[in-house]
C-alpha cells in the first residue's frame, strides 16, 4: 500500500508539460523529500540478487528463470544497464561514468542502446558509419518513422505481406503501421529499432540485408536463426518543445536527433518526408527483446514513462496532465487516426487497458527509491516497467516448428502492451504476431520470431 501511495504521489507532482503555469514541480520543497520509504526487501526469487545501478548487463545464467518475480527483477537490470552512458565503441558502456551521475538531467548523450546500429544501417550492403561522439554537437540521430513498423514493411506491397503472414495477423500489424500517435501538445511521436552487436553482425556476415541471400540462408537452414544473447530494442519519442526544455529535461531522458518535416502521404498511406530538422526528443516507450538460454522465444520486457496514460476504468487525478490523456476531452481512447483524412497534429485520447500488476507497482517504487538513492535528480526514477513476458515452457531453436506459427513456449503473461507502441491493440500480445514472422518468398520459413527481415530488399549488393 505505501509503495501505491508513494507512485499516486509521483503522478500527481509531474506534469507532462511541466512549463506550462499552473503546473505542479517537483523540487527541493515538494515531492520525493517527504518521499514514503519503502523498507521492504526486493523480492527476485530464491537465489537471485537485486537491481542495482550499473553498466554491467545482467547475465542470463545468474537466476533460474522460475518465476515471475525473477524475470520482473531481471527486466530492470536490463533496462538500467542499457541506459548506461555509452563509450565511444558501440555498444559498450562507458565505465568511467559513476551512478551517481546516472540520468542527470540535460545529459544528452547517447546510452549504450542508443549507440547500437540501426535497422537503417545493418539492412544495407554499406559499411555502417563511423561511431562518434565527439563532433561539433557531440552525436546527433537522425530518426523518420512513424511508428514501429512503418520503416519495416514500407516497400512491400499489402498483399505479400497478407500472403506472408495471414488475414488477421495482417491487418493487426497493418492497424499498428497505418497509424501515428500525437501526444496533447499535438506533436507527433517518432520511433526507432536498434540492434545490438551479436545480431547485427551476424546479420552482415551473412549478408541477410540481400533478400536473395536471406532466402537461401533460410532454405538451406529452415529458416533463420538468431543468436544467442541476441537483442532488439524499439523506442518511442515525443517532440520537447525547446520553450520547455529547462523544465521538462528533468523528467525525461533526452536526446538530440534530426527529424523529418511530414508533407504528407503517398497512395499507399505512407508518409511523405520533407527537410530533416534539429529536435530534442524526449522518451516515453522502450521495448527491450532479448533471447537467452533460458528464453529461446525471448524476453518481451517493455517500460514507459509515469505520465504516458492512466488505466482505464480507474480514478483519474484532473491535476495530472498526462502526454496521451486529456481528462475533459470527449474522444474515444485509442481510437487509430487515418492517413489522409485525420490531421498529424490532432491528439489521440490514450488509456492503458491493462492495469500494471500490483507486484510490479511495488518493485517500480523500489526501484525509484534505489535510484534516487544513487542521484537524486535523475530523469531515469520517471520509468515504469510495464510488464516482460518470457516462456515458462522453453523450446530450444532445433525442437521449434521450421515453418510459421512457430511454437510460443508457454509465454507468460498473456497480457502485455505499451501505450505508446501497440496504442490501437493493446488487447494482442507480443507473441500474437511475432510467431508468424517470416521470409518473404520461402513457404514460411520463420525468422525467429523477428519482423526485422522483412527489411531485406533485392537489388542490394550481395
Amino acid at each position: 500500500m505505501r509503495a501505491l501511495l508513494f507512485f499516486l504521489c509521483i503522478m500527481s507532482l509531474i506534469s507532462c508539460e511541466s512549463g506550462k503555469k499552473g503546473d505542479k514541480k517537483l523540487d527541493s520543497k515538494a515531492g520525493f523529500s517527504k518521499e514514503i520509504v519503502n523498507n521492504d526487501p526486493i523480492d527476485c526469487g530464491a537465489y537471485c540478487d537485486p537491481p542495482s545501478i550499473t553498466y554491467q548487463l545482467p547475465a542470463d545464467s545468474t537466476c533460474a528463470h522460475s518465476s515471475q518475480s525473477v524475470l520482473n527483477c531481471f527486466a530492470w537490470k536490463n533496462f538500467l544497464s542499457l541506459n548506461w552512458k555509452a563509450s565511444s565503441q558501440r555498444g559498450v558502456p562507458d565505465t568511467t561514468a559513476v551512478a551517481a551521475n546516472y540520468g542527470t538531467p540535460g545529459d544528452y548523450s547517447p546510452t549504450v542502446w542508443e549507440s547500437f546500429l540501426s535497422i537503417d544501417d545493418v539492412f544495407t550492403a554499406k559499411q555502417p558509419e563511423k561511431w562518434n561522439l565527439t563532433g561539433k554537437n557531440g552525436y546527433v540521430k537522425y530518426i523518420n518513422e512513424i511508428n514501429k513498423f512503418t520503416d519495416i514493411s514500407r516497400n512491400i506491397p499489402k498483399a505479400n505481406l497478407r500472403t506472408l503472414l495471414g488475414a488477421n495477423n495482417m491487418d493487426e500489424i497493418m492497424q499498428a503501421e497505418g497509424a501515428w500517435l500525437t501526444d496533447q501538445s499535438g506533436n507527433i511521436v517518432w520511433y526507432e529499432i536498434r540492434i545490438n552487436t551479436t545480431e547485427s553482425d551476424f546479420i552482415r556476415q551473412n549478408k541477410l540485408y540481400n533478400l536473395a541471400n536471406l532466402q537461401s540462408y533460410a532454405n538451406k537452414n529452415q529458416g533463420v536463426w538468431l543468436p544467442t544473447e541476441s537483442m532488439e530494442i524499439k523506442a518511442a519519442w515525443r517532440i520537447i518543445p525547446e520553450n520547455q526544455l529547462d523544465s521538462l529535461k528533468n523528467y525525461y531522458k533526452i536526446s538530440k536527433a534530426m527529424v523529418p518535416e511530414i508533407k504528407g502521404f503517398d497512395s499507399n498511406k505512407n508518409p511523405i518526408y520533407g527537410p530533416y530538422v534539429p529536435r530534442y526528443l524526449g522518451l516515453v516507450g522502450l521495448h527491450i527483446i532479448r533471447k537467452t538460454g533460458q528464453s529461446p522465444q525471448f524476453n518481451w520486457m517493455t517500460f514507459e514513462h509515469i505520465n504516458n496514460a492512466p488505466t482505464d476504468g480507474q480514478k483519474v487525478d484532473p491535476s495530472i496532465r498526462y502526454c496521451f490523456y486529456n481528462p475533459k476531452s470527449s474522444a474515444k481512447p485509442n481510437q487509430s487516426p487515418v492517413p489522409g483524412k485525420d490531421s498529424l497534429n490532432q491528439p489521440v485520447q490514450v488509456t492503458r487497458m491493462n492495469a500494471i500488476n500490483p507486484d510490479i507497482i511495488k518493485l517500480n517504487a523500489q526501484i525509484w527509491q534505489m535510484i534516487r538513492a544513487s542521484n537524486p535528480k535523475s530523469v531515469w526514477q520517471y520509468y515504469q516497467l510495464i510488464d516482460i513476458q518470457w516462456p515458462e515452457n522453453p523450446i530450444q531453436d532445433k525442437g521449434n516448428n521450421k515453418q510459421v506459427p512457430l511454437m510460443e513456449g508457454g509465454i507468460t503473461p498473456n497480457k502485455i502492451a505499451n501505450t505508446t507502441m501497440e496504442t490501437y491493440i493493446q488487447q494482442k500480445q507480443c507473441m500474437d504476431c511475432h510467431k508468424n514472422a517470416s521470409v518473404i518468398g520461402t513457404n514460411k520459413l520463420p525468422t525467429d520470431y523477428s519482423f526485422i527481415f522483412l527489411k531485406a530488399k533485392s537489388g542490394i549488393s550481395k
